[in-house]
């Protein structure tokens, strides 16, 4: 892969992590309207903010991956969004305290350096 073309898929993996940070805030916020009927539910969640962010910025990254495909081909940028994974799982472990072990974080690892690997020609 080119070196101008990293940024731009690691920018779309990002943001794809950062999105499930959003959709994991929403769905704690959601817990509060557990005994409301689903229709109800549904509106809670429709009208929560962190949805629409969510859900916003999956629709425009999913512009942004297409675009991006028009120049790099999809075997040299579909193992970049892997990256996505980290930032979700680094995120969960920072913002909501999720647990995250050194043998989960060893297999991190060992999958960042094969992008890399896949990301140098």
């Amino acid at each position: 892969m080119k070196a101008n073309h990293i940024f731009p898929v690691v920018l779309f993996s990002v943001g794809m992590g950062g999105g499930q940070l959003l959709l994991k805030y929403s769905a704690q916020r959601q817990v509060a309207h557990e005994q409301k009927t689903p229709l109800m539910r549904l509106l809670h969640l429709a009208l929560d903010w962190p949805f629409i962010a969510g859900a916003t910025s999956y629709c425009l990254l999913l512009v942004f991956w297409i675009w991006l495909l028009t120049f790099i081909p999809l075997s040299r940028a579909y193992p970049f969004t892997i990256i996505s994974m980290a930032v979700a799982t680094l995120g969960s472990w920072f913002f909501f305290g999720e647990t995250v072990t050194p043998r989960f974080l060893t297999g991190l690892a060992i999958i960042m350096l094969g992008v890399i690997i896949l990301g140098t020609d």
